[in-house]
C-alpha cells in the first residue's frame, strides 16, 4: 500500500513539475470553498441535517472523527470513532470496509483529504460532513461547546 501512495504522490510530483515548466499553473491559490472540493457535492457531502436522520433512522454507518485527540477528548459527536488524519495512512483498517464512513473535523477541510485518501485506498462510500463538528454543534446539537 506504501508503495502505491509513494507512487502516487511521485506522479503528483511529476504533473507539477511539467505544468510549472509550461505555465499552466494558476497565479493564484483557490479559495477554502473551491480547493479540493468534489464535482458532485451530493455525492461526496453530507450535510448535519441528513447526518442527524441517518442517525434517528438507525442506518448502518461509520462516522469518522479525523481531528487531533485534544480536540475530540473537548467535543465529539456521539458515537464517532477517533483517528487523526496523520494516522489514517496506518490505520485505515480499523475501518470495516463496505459500510458508509462519514468523516468529520472542525471545519470540514481535514474530512476532504481524509474521504480522498479512503477513496483512493478502495473505500467506496465516503462522505464529508459539510462545516464539520462546528457547523453540527451551530445547527443540530447547540449544547456542544464549540472552539
Amino acid at each position: 500500500m506504501f508503495r502505491y501512495i509513494k507512487q502516487t504522490i511521485k506522479k503528483i510530483q511529476r504533473r507539477y513539475t511539467r505544468s510549472r515548466e509550461r505555465g499552466n499553473l494558476p497565479k493564484a491559490a483557490p479559495s477554502v470553498a473551491e480547493a479540493i472540493l468534489p464535482l458532485d457535492a451530493d455525492t461526496y457531502t453530507i450535510t448535519p441535517n441528513q447526518l442527524k436522520e441517518i442517525i434517528e433512522e438507525g442506518k448502518r454507518f461509520i462516522l469518522l472523527d479525523v481531528r487531533e485527540k485534544w480536540e475530540y477528548e473537548m467535543v465529539h459527536i456521539e458515537g464517532a470513532t477517533l483517528i487523526p488524519l496523520g494516522e489514517l495512512p496506518r490505520r485505515f483498517r480499523e475501518i470495516t470496509p463496505g459500510v458508509e464512513v462519514i468523516v468529520y473535523c472542525h471545519w470540514g477541510m481535514r474530512s476532504l483529504d481524509a474521504a480522498f485518501l479512503l477513496q483512493q485506498i478502495g473505500f467506496k462510500s465516503v462522505k464529508c460532513l459539510v462545516g464539520g463538528i462546528d457547523r453540527w454543534a451551530d445547527e443540530i446539537d447547540t449544547q456542544l461547546r464549540r472552539y
